[in-house]
């Protein structure tokens, strides 16, 4: 028995050009935010903008978070048809959202809002240690990356992700019931199982927990929960608790943290070399001059993608586990690859990924490789029971 991802050549061809489509509106999306950066940085705008906002703002402490408000504004103006042509327009052109364009820009300008109360005093701070500590701000930064992270774990559920979309309590007491049986036989305390109108912005399912601690609540995308079996849910949710079980989100603090630390301290080895052969054209000389806040995080885009390919695999060996974990709960390999089958095709996955692609951008296993999986527990399962 072998994985078979689609029916008819027509869908899986379908399902590689989407593929394709979206690789290239990555690839557009990366090089126009980057060459955005580096035009503000190398024309010299960012110091321009510095200088200007020193004269006109009257409280000097006031220089750093509006500057980089403004940027953060400007960014996201420099992103905005990129993100709809390459985003929104992708997904329409491929029947994988029914959002208005009114509702993906309000999203996106709340996206903005939330950057700007969050980001904004982070950034106008991390430049502050930069300038205050010189030696030891990379450790210093990065160390606190590990507290923000759980913090912000914590807000999201509460304060962040409802600005998105409505959470409700899931109004189905059985499944809600398999669940937290589930979690409880898991050694998981949840704090509740949430409905998420997710068909807002996609036509796509998932699952996914929030939150750590006492905050954990699994949540259930009503594309999930009107066009998959209840089965086939609690597959999905076993999944899901496989992370947490195996502590996966904790570990991927830590990496991310790691990753931060190892980017910090190459703009910290590198930085003040660019800065220096940079200053004609850029007009910054320091690196704890705010105007050079865009240098750095060109650098540190460039530093921490050496990473990418190592924190992808590292993921996909956490997913391959939670897959095993799934199975082993539900016993059932049948339906945990019939639920597979079924989100790769709601999901418009690519049925046959280059490994190369898989190994750059693939935080999961491509789907076939996981129902192929399932199927062969299933034949195992069968035969150990004849």
């Amino acid at each position: 028995m072998t994985a078979n991802l689609y029916e008819t050549e027509e869908d899986a061809a379908n399902a590689k050009r989407y593929s394709r489509t979206r690789l290239k509106a990555l690839a557009a999306k990366t090089a126009w935010t980057l060459s955005g950066l580096a035009l503000f940085v190398f024309t010299g705008r960012s110091a321009k903008l510095r200088t200007s906002i020193e004269k006109s703002v009257p409280n000097a402490k006031l220089t750093k978070p509006v500057y980089v408000a403004a940027t953060l504004g400007a960014s996201w103006l420099w992103e905005l048809p990129m993100s709809y042509f390459g985003g929104l327009k992708i997904e329409r052109q491929f029947g994988l959202t029914k959002q208005s364009t009114a509702g993906w820009l309000r999203d996106r300008s709340i996206g903005l809002a939330v950057e700007l109360a969050l980001v904004a005093p982070a950034l106008s701070a991390a430049n502050y240690v930069i300038g205050r500590r010189p030696r030891d701000w990379w450790l210093l930064l990065s160390a606190a990356t590990i507290p923000v992270s759980v913090v912000l774990s914590n807000l999201a559920p509460v304060l962040i992700l409802p600005l998105f979309n409505k959470f409700e309590p899931l109004d189905d007491e059985q499944l809600t019931g398999r669940i937290k049986l589930l979690a409880e036989q898991s050694g998981v305390t949840i704090a509740g199982v949430y409905r998420m109108d997710m068909s807002r912005q996609s036509e796509k399912a998932n699952a996914f927990f929030t939150g750590v601690g006492n905050a954990k609540r699994i949540v259930l995308a009503d594309t999930l929960l009107d066009r998959f079996t209840e089965d086939e849910i609690v597959g999905v949710v076993a999944h899901e608790l496989a992370h947490q079980v195996h502590r996966d989100i904790w570990t991927l603090i830590v990496m991310g943290s790691g990753t931060t630390l190892f980017a910090a301290w190459a703009v910290k080895l590198i930085g003040p070399q660019v800065i220096s052969k940079s200053s004609p054209l850029s007009g910054v000389r320091e690196i704890s001059d705010i105007a050079a806040l865009p240098l750095v995080g060109l650098v540190a885009a460039a530093v921490g993608s050496s990473l990418g390919p190592v924190n992808a695999a590292i993921s996909r060996y956490f997913e391959r586990r939670a897959d095993r974990y799934a199975l082993e709960q539900t016993g059932d390999g049948r339906s945990y690859a019939s639920t597979l089958t079924r989100l790769g095709r709601q999901n418009l996955a690519d049925p046959s990924p280059s490994r190369l692609v898989t190994a750059l951008l693939y935080s999961h296993p491509p789907i076939p490789e996981r129902i192929q999986q399932a199927l062969t527990f299933d034949q195992i399962q069968s035969s150990a029971s004849s």
